[in-house]
């Protein structure tokens, strides 16, 4: 059974598509708030319990992402510290060809996990 779900904030769209054996979160638009972390949190702190409640993996893909300001990374790096403390799988897909998306992405590879819980694939 599939579950889906959309939030918007200015130019920011998110879908949240839950699926029987993962969770995808679909990143669209710009991403340009000075507060990012009001909008972005909740949302992923709800995803995130989900997944690990149903032993879900979260597939964040960024691909169709055209920009995010430096402010959106922070919440970004705190479900990934979280999930890496506990037991939640995640991956994260981006854009390699786009610059941004490298320079940012690749920077958070820092959180990968030697069992794939944690994963960081450009594509």
């Amino acid at each position: 059974m599939t579950k889906e779900k959309t939030y918007t904030n200015n130019f920011l769209t998110i879908q949240v598509v839950e699926q029987d054996s993962q969770i995808d979160v679909k990143w669209e638009g710009k991403s340009i708030d000075r507060e990012p972390a009001k909008f972005l949190s909740p949302i992923l702190i709800q995803v995130l319990k989900a997944a690990s409640g149903m032993n879900k993996r979260i597939v964040m893909d960024f691909q169709q992402l055209k920009y995010m300001n430096s402010s959106t990374i922070t919440p970004l790096i705190k479900i990934l510290d979280r999930a890496k403390k506990g037991m939640t799988k995640i991956t994260i897909l981006y854009q390699k060809s786009t610059k941004w998306q490298e320079l940012n992405f690749t920077a958070l590879e820092i959180f990968q996990t030697d069992d794939n819980r944690l994963e960081i694939k450009g594509l």
